[in-house]
């Protein structure tokens, strides 16, 4: 009897077995929905909707790729939105988490994932920087429970890089990364205007009055918007960002009609930077544009970039031109920081911070600056704000973690672009590469004026764009292959 329902077993069809799913699942939904259980009944409808979701991440990692990039690019709003809730970031893990399930599962039945990969100059100097991190534990000036809340101890971030160094090994990869973040910024665009035209939501008026962020967004001169950025300092610096990467790609790509919505994302970009009225994040295409004429091999583009650089600058510094609009006007400020009252602040207090830290070579402890800290008890350091990513990172690490930092993203970038110039034959290739290379130089030097470099989505860009540049090599032998079978052809 036994072998006999075995049998049966066996010769039960996949539509007969769908076919009884789904009348388990439509029996369950109005079964709630009778008894007035609407939230049970749409948990019921999710399910299979959530299975479908998780095969097809499984599948195609991309997709749960996503999906975090989603999380981490929109978190201002995830942010704004669940302001009282405690925890919230665990949202952010459950996507890492979700993303490495997902590239795991997958890499026994494809080829795609490459992680022998995963071993390279920015994995190890990333680990060197996250084990200095993890050591401070011990520093006598340190609280166990500032280190365990601000993240330190949790590998997530090199787990992340080991994951994109192993998944971006393909051309059309690199390019569906291009086209995602362009998405991302069309919708952060979108919002933008909704700001600027329609107002504020609850949620971020919220936000504003609560946090009491209105005292640097809402100014006499005018209004700094963010988008869906966390604040107008990460919105600004990343605009600035997308606004030379997308240009720079604009002039490198071949296909007419995507040429022109790269160059739409620019000019979205540039829009964003300036009504940010962030006056630092100038810094991100101008930076850019220097390291551009400096590993770009053609002469045509440095000249071009080196005229259209040296005009920016000539107009901001040297001229009046459209000094009735503020955001111009605002923006010009930067050009001479020493007329400016708060850069003056800002100074005075490092150099406050600098005579406290001379004794502490080791720092004050990981999630101990700035006034932030100041639920962890009173204490000198805590008493001014920190308005630089890398101040912050002194006074939490002291002397001796800045400079390993600075020398890991020195180590990066130096090796990026080494790649970049002597690796990599594909001219299209390159330049995608050189922008992006461009875009994260502009970061870094934005980082002393803002502490946007640590903001998740900040982190995404950063850690893709140096995945696709590590594995540039392995990625060009690829196309050039391509190229010489269809030669052959």
């Amino acid at each position: 009897m036994t072998r006999n329902m075995g049998i049966a077993t066996r010769h039960i069809s996949p539509q007969i077995a769908l076919s009884a799913v789904l009348f388990i699942g439509l029996a369950a939904i109005a079964y709630h929905a009778l008894n007035d259980q609407l939230l049970k009944a749409f948990l019921v409808v999710l399910i299979p909707i959530a299975i479908i979701y998780i095969i097809l991440s499984i599948k195609r990692p991309l997709i749960a790729l996503i999906t975090y990039g989603t999380l981490c690019y929109f978190w201002g709003v995830i942010y704004r939105t669940f302001i009282r809730v405690n925890g919230i970031s665990i949202l952010l893990d459950i996507g890492m988490l979700f993303f490495l399930f997902c590239t795991i599962l997958h890499s026994p039945y494809s080829k795609d994932i490459k992680w022998r990969r995963s071993f390279n100059v920015v994995t190890v100097a990333y680990a060197i920087w996250f084990v200095f991190c993890f050591l401070e534990i011990v520093n006598p000036n340190g609280l166990t429970e500032a280190w365990v809340n601000s993240r330190a101890m949790y590998p997530a971030t090199l787990i992340f890089i080991i994951l994109l160094t192993a998944f971006f090994t393909r051309f059309k990869l690199v390019k569906a990364l291009i086209m995602i973040i362009a998405i991302f910024t069309t919708i952060s665009f979108i919002k933008l205007m909704i700001q600027r035209y329609i107002g504020w939501d609850q949620y971020e008026t919220t936000w504003l009055y609560s946090s009491e962020s209105y005292r640097t967004h809402l100014l006499r001169t005018g209004i700094r918007y963010f988008s869906t950025f966390t604040d107008a300092g990460n919105h600004g610096s990343n605009m600035g960002n997308i606004a030379l990467v997308y240009s720079i790609i604009f002039f490198y790509t071949k296909g007419e009609k995507i040429r022109w919505f790269y160059l739409a994302i620019a000019i979205m970009g540039v829009i964003g930077l300036f009504m940010s009225g962030t006056r630092g994040a100038m810094i991100v295409p101008l930076g850019g544009l220097v390291l551009f004429c400096l590993i770009n091999k053609s002469i045509k583009f440095t000249l071009a970039s080196a005229i259209v650089g040296i005009g920016i600058y000539i107009f901001f510094a040297f001229t009046y031109i459209g000094e009735s609009n503020a955001m111009i006007s605002r923006m010009r400020t930067a050009f001479k920081p020493t007329q400016d009252a708060s850069f003056n602040v800002r100074i005075e207090n490092q150099k406050k911070m600098a005579e406290y830290m001379k004794d502490r070579p080791f720092g004050e402890g990981i999630g101990l600056a700035g006034v932030e800290a100041r639920k962890y008890g009173s204490r000198y350091i805590t008493t001014f704000p920190v308005d630089s990513y890398y101040v912050k990172i002194w006074v939490q690490t002291g002397i001796v973690g800045l400079i390993l930092h600075i020398a890991v993203l020195l180590i990066c970038l130096f090796w990026g672009c080494y790649l970049i110039m002597f690796k990599v034959r594909n001219t299209e290739f390159r330049g995608i590469l050189t922008a992006f290379i461009c875009g994260l130089f502009g970061l870094m030097l934005s980082a002393y004026g803002n502490q946007f470099f640590g903001q998740p989505n900040t982190q995404f860009i950063l850690w893709t764009f140096f995945a696709c540049i590590v594995n540039s090599p392995y990625i060009d032998k690829q196309l050039l292959e391509e190229k010489r079978q269809l030669l052959t052809k």
